[in-house]
């Protein structure tokens, strides 16, 4: 039997308190990986073995990280799957691996281990989780700079552009992993290259973690 898996990994944030599916608390990692077959790609495989540790993973030791309970079973050959970690300490460096068998009881080789830090714990106001919010720009109409507030439950990444109307970039005010909590950010109505824009309308553009937010700003000299 010849079965290769490998690991991709994603973030997402279990929020304490917060209904779901299945309840969770702390923080959590979604896995994805293509179905393998039972004998290369041919066949379906039978059932995987999906285990997480603090430490690395090796062929040696993987029978002694955490087991993951819940993983789906193997899907056809090239198929995407997804399972989510959850109840992990945040802030936690965590190492992951899968390996999978066949209904003859042969198993594969372990992927390759992926490693991920868990997200940091939410940051809660009143012992509500903070929401990811992105503000409108101020002063707008702009004369001299303008500034956005923007909110992040947990460490994120991050990109703040600003965009002319025809959708040239002409500013990146932020870009990267940014701390929980509010921060607020200055635009100088410059340009990357330091020089002042034009009068007109601009769009700034945020992307956090996993949402999207478009806010248009007149600049008027």
């Amino acid at each position: 039997m010849r079965i290769l898996l490998s690991l991709c990994i994603t973030l997402v944030v279990g929020f304490p308190g917060l209904a779901r599916a299945a309840q969770t608390t702390g923080s959590s990692i979604t896995l994805s990986w293509t179905a393998p077959g039972d004998d290369g790609l041919i066949g379906t495989a039978t059932r995987y073995d999906l285990r997480y540790s603090i430490a690395p993973i090796t062929a040696q030791n993987f029978s002694l990280a955490s087991a993951v309970t819940g993983v789906p079973s193997p899907a056809s050959p090239h198929t995407r799957q997804t399972m989510t970690v959850s109840s992990l300490a945040p802030s936690q460096l965590y190492y992951f691996a899968i390996r999978t068998v066949d209904e003859a009881g042969n198993w594969s080789p372990i992927s390759n281990v992926a490693q991920r830090t868990a997200p940091s714990a939410p940051t809660e106001v009143d012992g509500t989780p903070l929401a990811i919010s992105f503000s409108s720009p101020w002063p707008n109409p702009a004369r001299q700079s303008a500034r956005v507030s923007f909110t992040l439950p947990t460490e994120s990444d991050v990109a703040i552009v600003v965009y002319d109307i025809s959708g040239r970039i002409v500013r990146t005010l932020a870009r990267g992993m940014q701390s929980a909590g509010q921060s607020d950010l200055l635009w100088d109505l410059g340009d990357d290259m330091g020089h002042p824009v034009g009068s007109g309308m601009y769009l700034m553009r945020a992307r956090l973690a996993d949402r999207t937010f478009v806010k248009r700003v007149v600049v008027a000299r």
